[in-house]
C-alpha cells in the first residue's frame, strides 16, 4: 500500500473541504445597510420578554410592544432597532466589524437578552427616550419616516407629544460609524385655559440612556472642559464634553459604552446621571406657549476601544479612556496607518505597505525563531533514539540530552524570545486592523469593511496555510499533519472578518512563507522519525 500517496490525497482532501467550507460561509457574511420591518415576535428569546411581562410589577418598556413591528437597521459596527418613535429598543455591539446577525429568514441570530444588547430589557426606559422631568412615558400621536439619505446615511425623522409638549427629533445611522446624529427639539403647544387643571411650569426636557445591560459594575462619567468625574452624585453638570456609561472601568475585548457628546456648545444644555443607570442630557424648557429648545450631540454605541474611539473622534474627550503601553503603541500604529494613506491614497495599498514595514521590522527575530525550529527538527531523530536508549534513566537521559545540545550548538529555547518579543507586535497590529474602518474598495473587494463577496481572499488564506505548515514542517509529515490542523482552526473565524483583515492576514503570512522558503534552503533535509 503506498500510505504517501494516501497522505498526500488526504491533504488535499482536507484542503478541498476547508475551501468549500470557507466560499459557503463568506456567502453570507455581509450585512446589508438597509432599512426593514422586524417583527419582535421573531425574536429568538422572545418567550424571555413575555415571562418579563408576565411579572406581577412588570415595568419594562417591552411589556407596551410586544406586538409592534420595529425599523431594524443593521450596520458593520453595531445593529439598531427602533420602535416608531425612533426609540432605540435594542442595539447590539459587534465584537468586529462586519459581522452579520441576520439569519437570512426575516430573524434575528442573537437574542433579545444576549450581552451583545447593550439596552437592559428589565429598563422602564429605551434608549434615546425623552424625558420630562426625569419621568417616561409613551410617546403619543407618533408620526415616523425612514429614507436612505446616501450610500452610508439613513435618515429618521419623528414627530410625536408627551403631554404639552410636542417633540420633533432627527436621527441619522451610519454604516461606517458607532455614531448616531441626534437632533431633538421640544416645544409647548398651545393651552386651553378652559381645559388646564393647573398653570404649566418650567420642564426639564432630557435625553435618555438606559445603562448597558449585563453589567453589574458599570461606570458613570461626565467630562467638562479638561476635567472629568467618575460615578457623579446626580446633578445636573452645564456645559458638559460629555457624559457616558461604561461597562467596567478596565477596558477588555468584551467591554461596551454608550456616550452622549453635544454638538457644539450652549450654557443652557447639561448632563446628569439619574440613579440607577441612566444618562441624560437636558435642557430647561420655559412655560411660555410656543417656547422651544433643541439638543443636538452624537450618539456612540459600541465597544470600548480605543481605534473606535479615535476613528470616531471621541479619543480626546477627558477620562474616557486611558490607554495603556500596549493602546499607546495602538496610536503610533494608527499614526503610520494615517502617514502611509496620506501618501498613496489607497486603504488597500495602506494594509499591504504597513504590514511589509512591519514584517521587515521583525524579520530578524523571524529568523531567529526559525532557525530556531529548524535546529531542534534536525535532532529529533537522535533525541528520541535518547529517550529509547534512556527510558529508564530520566537523570542520564537529561545529561545527555543536554550534552547534545551542547555539541550541535542548539539552544533549544532560541525560538522563544523572538516569539515573546513579537507576540505583543502581532496583537496590536491585529487590533488595529480589526476595529479600524476603512470603507474603500481595493482591486477586486467592494469594501475592505466588510468580507471578500467574490471569495478570492478566503481562497488565498488557504493556499498559505498550507504553504506556511508545508515549510514549518521542513518535509517531516506527522509534523505537517499536526501543522495543517493546528492552522486549519483559523479558518473557521477568518471567514467572517472585515477584507482589509484577511489582506492583512494573506499579506503577512506570505512574506512569512518567502522567509521560511529562504532559510530552508540553507538548512539540511530533516530525518523520518522512527516509529
Amino acid at each position: 500500500m503506498n500510505y504517501e500517496l494516501i497522505f498526500y490525497k488526504r491533504l488535499r482532501n482536507l484542503f478541498y473541504t476547508l475551501l468549500a467550507f470557507s466560499l459557503f460561509a463568506s456567502a453570507f457574511a455581509r450585512v446589508n445597510f438597509e432599512q426593514g420591518d422586524f417583527d419582535v415576535a421573531t425574536f429568538r428569546d422572545y418567550e424571555n420578554l413575555n415571562q418579563l411581562c408576565a411579572a406581577p410589577a412588570a415595568s419594562s418598556f417591552w411589556c407596551s410592544r410586544l406586538d409592534d413591528t420595529l425599523t431594524f437597521i443593521p450596520t458593520k459596527g453595531v445593529d439598531f432597532f427602533f420602535d416608531d418613535a425612533g426609540e432605540i429598543v435594542a442595539l447590539f455591539s459587534k465584537q468586529q466589524k462586519g459581522q452579520d446577525y441576520s439569519n437570512g429568514s426575516g430573524g434575528y441570530k442573537q437574542g433579545i437578552d444576549a450581552g451583545q444588547n447593550l439596552i437592559p430589557i428589565g429598563s422602564s426606559v429605551p434608549g434615546g427616550a425623552t424625558l420630562i422631568n426625569g419621568e417616561y412615558s409613551k410617546p403619543e400621536k407618533v408620526e415616523s419616516s425612514w429614507q436612505k439619505t446616501g450610500d452610508t446615511e439613513i435618515t429618521g425623522t419623528f414627530s410625536y407629544t408627551l403631554g404639552d409638549v410636542a417633540i420633533k427629533k432627527t436621527v441619522v445611522v451610519s454604516n461606517i460609524t458607532n455614531v448616531l446624529n441626534v437632533s431633538l427639539n421640544a416645544s409647548r403647544l398651545a393651552s386651553d385655559a378652559s381645559t388646564t387643571a393647573s398653570p404649566a411650569e418650567v420642564v426639564t426636557v432630557q435625553y435618555a440612556l438606559p445603562g448597558i445591560a449585563k453589567s453589574r459594575n458599570a461606570i458613570f462619567k461626565i467630562g467638562q472642559g479638561e476635567t472629568f468625574s467618575e460615578n457623579p452624585v446626580s446633578q445636573p453638570v452645564s456645559n458638559p464634553s460629555y457624559i457616558s456609561v461604561q461597562s467596567a472601568a478596565r477596558p477588555t475585548s468584551n467591554t461596551t459604552a454608550l456616550v452622549l457628546r453635544p454638538i457644539g456648545s450652549s450654557p443652557e444644555l447639561a448632563a446628569q446621571y439619574l440613579s440607577p443607570n441612566l444618562i441624560v442630557l437636558q435642557k430647561d424648557l420655559a412655560v411660555d406657549s410656543g417656547s422651544s429648545v433643541t439638543l443636538e450631540f452624537d450618539q456612540y454605541g459600541g465597544q470600548n476601544e480605543l481605534v473606535r474611539y479615535y476613528q470616531e473622534g471621541f479619543k480626546d474627550l477627558p477620562g474616557l479612556f486611558n490607554p495603556n503601553i500596549l493602546g499607546q503603541m495602538s496610536l503610533g500604529i494608527l499614526w503610520a496607518l494615517q502617514q502611509i494613506h496620506s501618501v498613496v491614497g489607497n486603504w488597500g495599498l495602506t494594509i499591504i505597505l504597513l504590514t511589509l514595514l512591519f514584517r521587515l521590522l521583525v524579520w530578524p527575530l523571524i529568523n531567529t525563531q526559525t532557525k530556531s525550529m529548524y535546529a531542534m527538527q534536525r535532532l529529533q531523530p537522535k533525541l528520541q533514539e535518547l529517550q529509547k536508549k534512556y527510558k529508564d534513566d530520566r537523570e542520564k537521559l537529561t545529561q545527555e540530552t543536554m550534552k547534545l545540545y551542547q555539541t550541535e550548538k542548539v539552544n533549544p529555547a532560541g525560538g522563544c524570545l523572538p516569539a515573546i518579543v513579537q507576540m505583543p507586535l502581532f496583537i496590536i497590529l491585529w487590533r488595529v486592523f480589526v476595529n479600524f474602518e476603512f470603507n474603500e474598495g481595493f482591486l477586486w473587494i467592494p469594501d475592505l469593511g466588510q468580507p471578500d463577496p467574490t471569495y478570492i481572499l478566503p481562497v488565498l488564506y488557504v493556499g498559505v496555510i498550507f504553504a506556511q505548515s508545508y515549510f514549518m514542517s521542513q518535509g517531516n509529515k506527522q509534523s505537517l499533519q499536526q501543522q495543517l490542523m493546528i492552522n486549519a482552526v483559523f479558518i473557521f473565524f477568518v471567514i467572517s472578518f472585515p477584507a482589509g483583515v484577511t489582506l492583512y492576514w494573506v499579506t503577512s503570512m506570505l512574506v512569512q512563507v518567502f522567509q521560511y522558503w529562504l532559510i530552508r534552503r540553507s538548512q539540511p533535509k530533516v530525518a523520518a522519525l522512527s516509529k
